[in-house]
């Protein structure tokens, strides 16, 4: 699909344009929720593209307008505003990266309507119960200037857990909605002797009952800071590009904190913008789903069809021929919407996994990794990009194959020359205007080459909401007798945790020190709510 603006990004501005005079409200202003009902309404039957996105973006707009007229839970508050602000401004992009003229008008048919209408109502719903609360201010506009909205907290909460999946279902839906009205077009623009060529709509149908997960990277890791980590990128990029047989896996494997997830991210973007990412997976244990296998292939699957759409008929075809698919063994699930459809193309894919070590289950692990080595072996335009902390199941697994990146392949040493320089270029242009250059200095070299160290430094001077000022917990870091030593640290974070919330540290402490097996935040919060 091209990805140069056409008329769906003018239509999409003059839209915009006509709306914002209405949503531009002085602060605090009641917003009538009838009025917004209508604006979204329509899209609660999605009928055309441009305009489902375009009440997608007013609800979250009229979201936004109604939260800064909210007193309490301003971090919560401020959060789901940046994060509305981010997904306004990808759908706006999104939408000016449609070229194909005859996507002008596009229509939307059944099987994208459920998770397009979800996404829209259920911002809809969560600002109807924003403005419910503005209605039940008192009437004395006296009292109105004093006394502003109060949202309960859990509310905020519960938004900011299930927003990120739905987002994240909405633009995947929009990609293959985008995908199939392409093929649909080309179906109906081909000869008579290819009228036997799959229904586009179909496929889309089949590709839509492979579930996702809803954890989104972009959302956690950030990609390297500019002219950071160029030795170890330019050792990855050159990996992809050689030809060479016995290398189809580069496994980067470091310490937890030296950065594997940002250089997912950064070497994810450039193969991204070449055309050569097929699909990415983040294992982490923050997300249930993301800690597991269990969506690994079905995710996998959705993303060659997002990255490369000629693929959407080949991995239609195998859930069509395979319904009980997602109940077969992993390897078997890899084979089937993975590996036999990549057969079909010449051109170079690569795959990214980050964070293997994060999937909860060392069997799940062996299994994947297994799967994954004798696919890279098979396909000869295939190469898969894998990040772990030292880990015998991946070591074990990968080992037999030959396919292990060599010792000089992976990320510098916590005490090379190189990772100090890139610790050095991060604290200061984190804490510039912060600290004094020869007190960042300071802190560099405390860091002792340990990224997580100097990061977690940086965060915790630059933290608002923490009660200590820069100036007493910088001396609290430089005060330490051990350099790099990211536990003394820690400690120093808790030390500066508020007496009135120590009662709810020392329960989510306790917790996690019996815990039989490694905890998710949901699964921390879920449990101490009902303990409450």
């Amino acid at each position: 699909m091209s990805r140069n603006p056409a008329k769906a990004e003018i239509k999409f501005l003059q839209y915009s344009s006509n709306t914002r005079t209405r949503l531009s409200r002085k602060r605090g202003q009641e917003y009538d929720a009838a009025s917004i009902g209508n604006i979204t309404g329509n899209a609660s039957e999605p009928s055309d593209i441009v305009s489902t996105a375009n009440a997608a973006q007013i609800a979250m707009e009229s979201i936004i307008e109604t939260l800064r007229t909210i007193r309490d839970n301003q971090v919560q508050c401020t959060a789901i505003t940046r994060r509305l602000e981010g997904y306004k401004s990808a759908i706006r992009n999104y939408m000016g990266s449609l070229g194909n003229s005859h996507l002008e008008e596009p229509g939307i048919t059944e099987p994208f309507r459920g998770p397009l209408a979800r996404y829209i109502k259920f911002l809809d719903d969560f600002h109807r119960m924003l403005v419910n609360l503005q209605h039940k201010r008192p009437r004395y506009a006296l009292i109105l200037r004093i006394r502003k909205v109060k949202v309960d907290t859990e509310e905020l909460r519960k938004f900011s857990q299930d927003i990120e999946p739905l987002h994240k279902q909405f633009m995947d839906t929009l990609d293959l909605c985008i995908a199939s009205l392409t093929r649909t077009l080309e179906h109906s623009h081909a000869p008579t002797k290819n009228a036997s060529v799959n229904d586009p709509q179909e496929d889309a149908a089949a590709i839509l009952q492979l579930p996702t997960i809803g954890f989104v990277a972009s959302s956690v890791h950030n990609t390297c800071l500019k002219g950071t980590r160029e030795a170890v990128l330019q050792t990855i990029w050159k990996w992809a590009e050689d030809d060479a047989e016995g290398k189809p896996i580069f496994w980067l494997c470091d310490i937890a904190g030296s950065g594997k997830s940002t250089v997912s991210m950064s070497v994810m973007e450039s193969w991204r913008k070449k055309g050569t990412l097929g699909a990415h997976f983040f294992f982490s244990m923050t997300s249930n789903e993301g800690s597991t296998t269990d969506r690994f292939c079905s995710t996998i699957a959705r993303k060659l069809v997002d990255y490369i759409p000629e693929l959407a008929p080949r991995v239609a075809e195998a859930v069509k021929q395979n319904p009980s698919v997602l109940r077969s063994p992993l390897g078997e699930q890899f084979q089937t919407l993975v590996a036999r459809p990549l057969r079909h193309l010449t051109q170079p894919v690569i795959i990214v996994i980050d964070g293997v070590d994060e999937c909860k289950s060392g069997a799940q692990r062996r299994k994947l990794l297994e799967a994954l080595a004798a696919t890279a072996r098979e396909c000869s335009n295939l190469k898969i990009f894998i990040t772990s902390r030292p880990d015998p199941v991946v070591q074990g697994a990968l080992e037999p194959y030959s396919v292990k990146a060599r010792l000089e392949d992976r990320l510098p040493n916590f005490d090379n020359r190189t990772n100090d320089d890139d610790i050095a270029l991060y604290v200061h242009r984190s804490l510039n205007g912060v600290l004094t250059e020869s007190q960042r200095q300071r802190i560099v070299n405390k860091a002792n080459g340990l990224f997580i160290w100097a990061s977690t430094a940086c965060r915790m001077l630059t933290n608002k909401s923490d009660l200590a000022r820069p100036e007493s917990a910088y001396q609290r870091m430089i005060s330490m007798e051990r350099n790099g030593v990211i536990d003394d640290l820690y400690s120093l974070i808790l030390e500066h945790v508020e007496p009135g919330v120590y009662a709810d540290m020392y329960k989510m402490l306790s917790l996690l020190l019996v815990a039989f097996e490694p905890l998710t935040v949901h699964d921390v919060d879920d449990i101490l709510r009902h303990a409450a």
